[in-house]
């Protein structure tokens, strides 16, 4: 817990300034809330004689004393009045740089965290729940956010008042002042074991929130399926189930939470009253410095409290915290070595040498060996479970091989950094990826600095050009969230073109038809047809009829690759590549091919 709020408070060091100048504003605060309680003994003295030398001598205000009546009735109402004004200004000071403290903390935090969702493999985050992801993005980010506006200030603000009005506690009397004062300490240990209730409970709570987060994830992208199975009521169930536990867990802790002012409360009463009862018998003080140093006590339990109440928010931060730390903690597989350097263009072959590798305890890629060799198409052909999409991510740097070896012109991809390998590589993938905003932004995603022609050329390769130019505001029309507003086979088109702009050395299209209608596949194949020929690509696909005038094929099996040669020498063997062509060209079932 500890070692969290270290971490979380590393965030705050490069805004020291601004938390310098909030702790000067909270000292401003402290002190007059300090002269408040020193000077209301002298009020009643002041009220009770109309001012002049009797309260003024009586309680240490020797200015007072030597002024004339006449000008120590203003002087003494100008001097709360200042007192007052000094005050507001603080507390103004105060919240306006304490806020911009946590905005700015949160600021860098936000950023990393979103640094790190967006530099983590696919894989790694697959792993994850997308509603727990953005749980922590969102609601454990809020709750730093909460600790770094409140709790790092009141520790600043809250401590100083403490210390300054016991101080004035202890001037008055330090016998009835320290018995008063010492139901701070007495409430300690309780609150400590209080606290580590509040910890528990929001630890829990905030998990239960990812679970709920991630649920409704899942039931939104899945609406369709869990509506045609009739599955809201068990979706409810499983809602009501992770909604009870949050509750349980966020109750407890408020339980926990509310008890440690209302100790204080009680043990406050209690010192006040003993202390009072043996201040009458005693007639230790004057009434008028009885009202100062009571007020003193009394107004140093509530930052006692507040500061109680805003170690729950420390609390809470600390248990988001682990959430993101555990997070920002982790590394991508593909990790760069100390003396990588930039790859250079590929200009000869990508090789795939004797290669394994394993989701867990299967086997996805089981000795491989394959080579794509500049200028020619090569095709990965096969069931599902082959390792096919395997190849992708190995080759994008995704992951990388658990056995054997990548090599780019014969130089082990490990001497490069993963980003300049990456950068060689143009995906297009099954489910096309569009972004808001207009066509012209999702095309210039590939290459932000290309010009407007050399956006339109893409398109016109990719046989994209006609339809965009059909739309409302040609390039310039916005197509939402996902391009939802295009048909599939336009989407597709759409990321085929913005493949082209990037002047990839190598195009990776993953399953680009497999999806689509036939209407749009064969829109999508002509585009293909235009853009392929000359290239070094990469094509994976179900439907051999897509990729027959491939220069090589690849059958996959098993994490294998069982047959490779061109169409013609692949049928002519008989193989498996023959059986899968009788297949889907005829209809035939062959057990042996599966």
């Amino acid at each position: 817990m500890h070692e969290i709020l270290w971490r979380l408070l590393r965030y705050a060091r490069p805004h020291v300034p601004v938390l310098v100048v909030a702790f000067v504003c909270m000292a401003l605060v402290g002190l007059t809330t300090g002269a408040y309680a020193y000077l209301t003994g002298p009020a009643l003295r002041f009220l009770l004689s109309g001012g002049g030398e009797g309260f003024a001598s009586a309680h240490r205000v020797p200015w007072l004393a030597d002024l004339p009546r006449d000008a120590a009735l203003w002087g003494f109402p100008l001097v709360m009045v200042v007192v007052g004004l000094v005050k507001g200004v603080g507390y103004l000071g105060q919240f306006y740089f304490m806020g911009l403290f946590a905005q700015r903390v949160v600021k860098d935090l936000r950023r990393d965290v979103f640094v790190r969702l967006t530099s983590l493999s696919p894989a790694q985050l697959a792993r994850e729940r997308q509603g727990d992801l953005l749980s922590r993005f969102s609601a454990d980010v809020t709750a730093v956010e909460m600790a770094a506006m409140y709790t790092v200030g009141s520790y600043l603000r809250d401590s100083l008042q403490v210390l300054i009005l016991a101080g004035v506690a202890l001037s008055m009397s330090p016998l009835l002042g320290g018995l008063m004062l010492l139901v701070i300490p007495l409430a300690a240990l309780p609150a400590s074991r209080l606290t580590r209730k509040v910890l528990k409970g929001t630890r829990e709570g905030q998990a239960q929130l990812g679970q709920l987060a991630g649920q409704l994830h899942e039931g939104l992208g899945g609406l369709r399926t869990i509506q045609a199975f009739n599955g809201q009521e068990a979706e409810l169930a499983r809602f009501a189930s992770h909604a009870k536990a949050h509750e349980d867990a966020v109750v407890g802790a408020a339980w926990a939470r509310g008890a440690v002012p209302g100790l204080m409360e009680v043990l406050a009463a209690a010192a006040l009253a003993g202390a009072l009862a043996y201040a009458a018998g005693a007639k230790l003080m004057e009434p008028e410095a009885l009202l100062s140093l009571l007020t003193a006590v009394i107004l140093v339990y509530q930052p006692v409290k507040d500061l109680g109440r805003v170690t729950q928010f420390a609390v809470q931060a600390g248990a988001a915290g682990e959430r993101l730390f555990a997070l920002l903690d982790l590394t991508h597989p593909v990790a760069d070595a100390p003396d990588a350097v930039v790859a250079p263009p590929i200009e000869r072959s990508i090789l795939l040498e004797d290669v394994r590798f394993s989701y867990g305890d299967r086997k996805a890629l089981d000795g491989v060996s394959l080579e794509l060799k500049a200028g020619q198409v090569t095709a990965l052909v096969g069931g599902s479970g082959g390792g096919k999409s395997t190849v992708t991510t190995l080759l994008l740097r995704f992951d990388r091989p658990q056995q054997g070896r990548l090599r780019l012109d014969g130089v082990d991809a490990d001497r490069y950094t993963a980003a300049s390998v990456r950068e060689q590589f143009a995906l297009v993938t099954q489910e096309p990826l569009l972004f808001q905003g207009t066509v012209l932004d999702n095309l210039r995603y590939a290459r932000s600095d290309a010009t407007r022609e050399e956006v339109e050329a893409a398109a016109k390769v990719a046989n994209a050009d006609g339809f965009i130019r059909a739309l409302p505001q040609g390039y310039d029309t916005r197509i939402g969230e996902r391009g939802v507003t295009l048909s599939g086979g336009q989407r597709q088109r759409l990321c085929i073109a913005r493949a082209v702009l990037a002047r990839a050395r190598v195009l990776v299209l993953d399953e680009a038809t497999s999806s689509l209608d036939p209407e749009s596949e064969r829109e999508v194949q002509a585009a293909l047809a235009a853009v392929l020929p000359g290239r070094t690509a990469l094509v994976i696909a179900h439907r051999l009829s897509t990729v027959a005038n491939a220069d090589v094929l690849h059958v996959m099996e098993a994490g294998r690759s069982v047959e490779h040669g061109t169409h013609a020498e692949l049928l002519q063997a008989g193989g498996r590549y023959a059986a899968l062509w009788r297949m889907q060209t005829e209809g035939t079932v062959d057990r042996g091919v599966a």
